[in-house]
């Protein structure tokens, strides 16, 4: 089986597309990846990326879109749903993220391609093992979303060497992890003990955990 995703072309307005691509933000060196992540609860904003108004203006603009993406994708997580975070990813030249699965708070997972014109899109797989591999062709301004599930959404990213390579992470969250796992049909334990031992998901996602 694999996993249902949902891609969107020009899923961010103009403005909203050409403010991202503006933001200085800390250089990403060859085979390095810079991470600057917000969430926004109750209208509340904490961490470091974008502005708070900026947060709150993406937040009330694109918030529906996800909503009916996860409704679509998984509806029997919608109800779990609590906050939302959105992250600002750079990786440098030649930078590798291995196959991996996201943490269960994360109800929908989403990313949209800011620059370059040309770059690498997600890689998806069967399994963890990375078999049955296809990529989302990379396309400025192109939104992939999935909902994740603990057997099907083994995926992957990279950047290539034309330079860095700059996404938003847009993911609906939940601190239900028991509800999730019921959902999933999946261990709580153990679901939650396999992800504090993956050293490369506990630096990447050390903040969602």
């Amino acid at each position: 089986m694999s996993i249902n995703i949902e891609i969107i072309d020009n899923f961010l307005s103009a403005e909203d597309l050409k403010e991202l691509q503006s933001l200085d933000l800390k250089e990403a060196k060859d085979k390095e990846m810079s991470v600057h992540v917000q969430k926004i609860e109750s209208d509340q904003v904490s961490g470091s990326g974008m502005s708070k108004e900026s947060v709150k203006k993406f937040h009330q603009t694109y918030h529906s879109v996800a909503i009916n993406i996860l409704n679509k994708l998984n509806s029997k997580k919608t109800n779990l749903y609590e906050y939302s975070e959105f992250g600002i990813t750079d990786t440098g030249k030649n930078y590798n993220f291995p196959i991996h699965n996201d943490t269960p708070n994360k109800l929908l997972s989403g990313v949209i391609y800011i620059f370059p014109k040309e770059s690498v899109g997600t890689k998806f797989y069967k399994n963890k093992k990375g078999e049955g591999e296809k990529t989302t062709d990379w396309k400025i301004n192109r939104a992939v979303f999935f909902s994740r599930d603990e057997k099907n959404s083994w995926h992957s990213f990279n950047s290539d060497e034309k330079g860095t390579r700059r996404v938003l992470i847009y993911n609906l969250m939940t601190r239900d992890i028991k509800g999730v796992c019921k959902i999933e049909k999946v261990n709580y334990l153990l679901s939650k003990f396999k992800y504090l031992i993956n050293p490369y998901l506990h630096r990447f996602f050390k903040f969602v955990i």
